[in-house]
């Protein structure tokens, strides 16, 4: 019993911290320190092993049929679910903010979220006390699985690769027309427009690293403190309190699994709108309004 009260009452972030799986070090010297294999670690390596397992299967289950790129049937409940999640992705997320932009960058949209999502969902599910359930109590287990998520690294990690994303995509759709956006006003305001747009780059990245971070580390303490309070007052009324409290809150973080994913991949396809279509746009816009000024009055009819 003090074991469970230590575990569960006393040492609360346990269980979202990340725990090295083993005491070698993959590399023994990455940016100056050791790298080591962690249960977060092991989780993203996990969620890419399964993405490549089961979207090529997904993939499968797609089969043209008669003519023309519609003409299509989805076999199996799996397909059907990954398939609708596509196309809402791609038709309610990513089409309104890009428009003919979809179809080019829509690859990283999909990847984002599932990615995203698998991390989420395989952080409820409580691998570390299975494996030591199969593995005769062995306590090495406990910390095996994880939300991969909930660790700082990770969401920075996945934040840095959507900033380059979004610089990369502004670069690419307007060249060197891109940079221009970082001072919207006139030139004699750039000292001070320039300024606040670079931080304003480097406050996106950061956004999207703490909201996914603190939103998948905050249900995992609530649970944590609800088997808590079993342990710290022994009491008949507490223990259905928390059981029924663990229950809801088992159910609203997977509402949140989902919601978190969403919300990261929809602010990321925003960011990348607002340089590479916002822009793309004004250039036309520009040129069109030259060729309404300059061009050549129709000819009037005989």
């Amino acid at each position: 019993m003090n074991v469970s009260v230590t575990v569960a009452a006393a040492d609360l972030m346990s269980h979202v911290l990340p725990h090295r799986i083993m005491e070698k070090p993959l590399i023994e010297s990455f940016f100056g320190k050791p790298l080591y294999l962690t249960n977060h670690l092991l989780m993203t390596v996990v969620v890419a092993a399964l993405m490549l397992l089961i979207f090529p299967y997904v993939a499968s289950r797609v089969k043209t049929k008669g003519d023309g790129i519609d003409a299509y049937t989805t076999r199996g409940t799996l397909a059907n679910f990954f398939e609708t999640l596509c196309v809402f992705l791609r038709e309610e997320v990513t089409r309104p903010a890009l428009g003919h932009l979809t179809d080019r960058y829509i690859k990283y949209v999909w990847t984002t979220f599932f990615f995203v999502l698998f991390c989420n969902l395989l952080g409820m599910v409580p691998v570390g006390p299975i494996l030591r359930f199969v593995g005769g109590n062995d306590p090495h287990l406990e910390h095996w699985g994880g939300t991969a998520t909930g660790n700082i690294a990770i969401t920075a990690g996945l934040a840095l690769v959507s900033f380059f994303m979004i610089h990369a995509v502004g670069i690419r759709e307007n060249g060197i027309r891109y940079f221009a956006h970082f001072n919207p006003g006139p030139w004699y305001m750039a000292p001070l427009l320039v300024p606040l747009e670079i931080v304003g780059s480097l406050v996106k990245p950061f956004a999207l690293a703490v909201r996914l971070f603190a939103n998948m580390v905050a249900g995992h303490l609530v649970l944590a403190a609800l088997l808590g309070m079993i342990f710290t007052f022994k009491n008949y009324g507490v223990v259905v309190g928390s059981l029924i409290g663990c229950v809801a809150i088992s159910l609203l973080e997977l509402f949140v699994a989902f919601l978190q994913a969403y919300i990261f991949t929809f602010l990321t396809v925003l960011f990348i709108a607002a340089g590479a279509v916002h822009e793309h746009e004004e250039h036309e816009e520009g040129h069109h309004g030259e060729d309404a000024a300059g061009g050549h009055a129709p000819a009037a009819e005989h």
